[in-house]
């Protein structure tokens, strides 16, 4: 394999790894009881905003 066909691949792989932890995050936020959104004085909506603007 040459070099450049690792780097696709490496590339690759490390965009699906980070398009499932964001999908893993999304999931923890949308099972997270309302009640813990309050403690920290957000909104589910907001701490989603949050997450996509780290993107």
């Amino acid at each position: 394999m040459t070099s450049s066909n690792q780097n696709r691949v490496s590339r690759f792989f490390r965009a699906a790894a980070n398009s499932i932890n964001f999908a893993f995050q999304v999931d923890r936020l949308a099972h997270t009881p309302e009640d813990a959104f309050k403690a920290r004085g957000t909104t589910r909506q907001q701490a989603i905003r949050d997450l996509i603007a780290r993107i």
